[in-house]
């Protein structure tokens, strides 16, 4: 399992995800974003969706045995300059 970072244009949320799926995780995030009508997926906030929405499709849809889970908010800082060291080196995506 490792973190990932993940926001909306709204608070930076890290989430601990299987190795698979943080080593495809551009990817899946590039196709989620692009692609979510076309995965049937669905979005709780309207039209737009979110990290959350993300995360509810890889575990719905992808995760079978490993699920993602949600670890902390890192707040707004979306310059790495406030986060802790641990997750400096973390891929992040902004939806």
């Amino acid at each position: 399992m490792k973190n990932v970072i993940l926001s909306a244009d709204n608070e930076l949320k890290v989430y601990l995800v299987p190795d698979f799926v943080a080593g495809s995780f551009d990817r899946l995030c590039t196709d989620f974003s692009m692609n979510r009508d076309t995965l049937q997926i669905r979005v709780r906030s309207g039209s737009g969706f979110d990290e959350t929405d993300f995360i509810e499709y890889l575990n719905e849809k992808i995760c079978k045995d490993e699920k993602c889970v949600f670890v902390e908010k890192l707040g707004w800082d979306h310059n790495r300059k406030k986060w802790p060291e641990k997750y400096r080196d973390c891929p992040h995506f902004n939806f």
